[in-house]
């Protein structure tokens, strides 16, 4: 047998053998559904510099997200902008070596507008705005030699239809590159009104989308020429992945806030999500090079739509306020086990959309209910037209018997100036931390990674 006519076989091998590696990959999981929500911050340089401790405080346009309840406190209109600057930073362990990498993504965050409207007692206020609420930004580098097997290799048939296999599994030089873009987006409409002269209830309609561009490059080197006999003298492996998603949702949040004396306010909220809509189109291609440089090449597209059924959530917190110091605390619950995937019945007979249902089970085994804790405070310099706002902010992983250094812990700092007795700019400073472990079918060895995001938010708030 020739080695041309070999190295034909070898291609019709290989496209059978990769490409279902390929599928498997795009198979969604339970991080899938779950991460969708997972890092959310919400908005406002003056709640985030506060820790996001914000549920039983919001007295400005953001409460549109807090609390709506908190928007019944505005007596002049309000127009309020924000922008970002996060930066992504990635230190990756895979065998035994370290790599890092870091991204930076600016993006415009906000711009709302809350009026108040005339009444003979009380208040009644509405309010409307884009908010972006949270951040799919991030990315991830390594590279390392592994003696790990992870499956791959191609069969050969003979003239007699014998198949032999050839495996190139481990001993290899792998790498990696992951990057992730994107964000949710909220086009909100909220209103309060003071049902009694301590009592306001408020309510907020949004309308969420966003999207998010997922690449994943991964390349396996037989970099100390192991694999040098024909036909198996596999030299490089590399796959290109691609998947674009497309969000839609709508919910309802209903909030309350009571005051109480002596500047002692509490306050709580719930949000009722509706299932996401989800339209996702993805792509992969790979190459399969041998020594003599011969190249085999597969490419293979598709796409899915289904839904994603959030669970409620529960906000509550207080606050207390005198002339120089205000100090809040907020906790919000979400049991992440309650999320799950949906299908359209057309698609119920399709075995890869059972697949979604199937990974339903994995949510409630995998997952659980968690605390966010937020702690705040604000000095209120009046001589110099200044405050200074510090705080925390505990987000637990929502994975079982996980460590607790997976826990996204952020502390938050940020000064205000009173530039007139209009315009006020605020700027605002998150330091995050967490650590998060990866592997999927080509690195199994997994990968354990030191996250720490650095954010710098800035805002003007025009009131008049």
């Amino acid at each position: 047998m020739n080695k041309q006519f070999l190295r034909i076989i070898k291609q019709t091998s290989i496209i059978g053998i990769l490409s279902i590696m390929v599928c498997s990959i795009q198979a969604q999981s339970a991080y899938d559904a779950i991460h969708i929500m997972d890092r959310e911050i919400g908005l406002g340089t003056r709640a985030l510099a506060m820790g996001g401790a914000y549920a039983g405080l919001a007295d400005d346009y953001t409460a549109i997200y807090w609390n709506p309840a908190g928007l019944g406190t505005i007596q002049k209109y309000e127009l309020f902008t924000e922008i970002s600057n996060l930066n992504f930073a990635n230190d990756a362990l895979f065998a035994n070596k370290w790599t890092s990498y870091n991204q930076t993504y600016t993006r415009f965050r906000s711009i709302g507008l809350a009026v108040p409207i005339p009444t003979k007692r009380g208040s009644f206020v509405l309010a409307f705005g884009y908010n972006r609420i949270l951040d799919f930004d991030e990315n991830l580098l390594f590279s390392g030699f592994s003696n790990q097997p992870n499956g791959l290799g191609f069969t050969i048939a003979d003239d007699n239809e014998a198949t032999d296999y050839y495996p190139f599994e481990k001993d290899v030089q792998r790498s990696v590159q992951v990057s992730n873009e994107g964000g949710l987006h909220q086009w909100s409409l909220g209103g309060a009104i003071a049902l009694s002269p301590n009592f306001l209830l408020g309510i907020t309609a949004a309308y969420t989308s966003g999207n998010e561009q997922y690449r994943y490059t991964f390349i396996q080197t037989d970099s100390d020429n192991i694999y040098q006999q024909y036909p198996g003298d596999f030299n490089q492996y590399k796959i290109n992945q691609f998947l674009q998603s497309d969000y839609s949702a709508l919910s309802l949040k209903i909030g309350g806030l009571i005051r109480l004396s002596h500047g002692l306010k509490i306050g709580g909220a719930i949000t009722i999500p509706s299932g996401f809509v989800i339209k996702e189109v993805h792509s992969s291609n790979d190459e399969l090079t041998f020594d003599d440089g011969f190249i085999d090449a597969t490419d293979e597209t598709g796409q899915w739509e289904y839904e994603v059924t959030k669970p409620f959530y529960f906000d509550g917190g207080l606050s207390y306020n005198s002339r120089f110091i205000t100090l809040a605390a907020s906790a919000r619950y979400r049991d992440w086990s309650q999320t799950r995937f949906d299908v359209h019945s057309r698609n119920l007979k399709d075995t890869e959309y059972q697949e979604f249902l199937e990974e339903n089970n994995q949510i409630r085994l995998n997952y659980k209910s968690t605390i966010e804790y937020h702690l705040g405070s604000e000095i209120n310099l009046e001589k110099i037209r200044t405050k200074i706002r510090g705080g925390y902010a505990l987000y637990p992983s929502p994975l079982r018997n996980v460590s607790r250094n997976r826990d996204r812990q952020y502390l938050t700092g940020g000064i205000s100036f009173t530039i007139d007795k209009y315009v006020s700019l605020d700027i605002t400073y998150l330091y995050g931390t967490w650590e998060r472990e990866t592997r999927d079918s080509y690195t199994p060895s997994g990968t354990i990674e030191d996250i720490t995001v650095k954010t710098t938010l800035v805002s003007i708030s025009y009131k008049f």
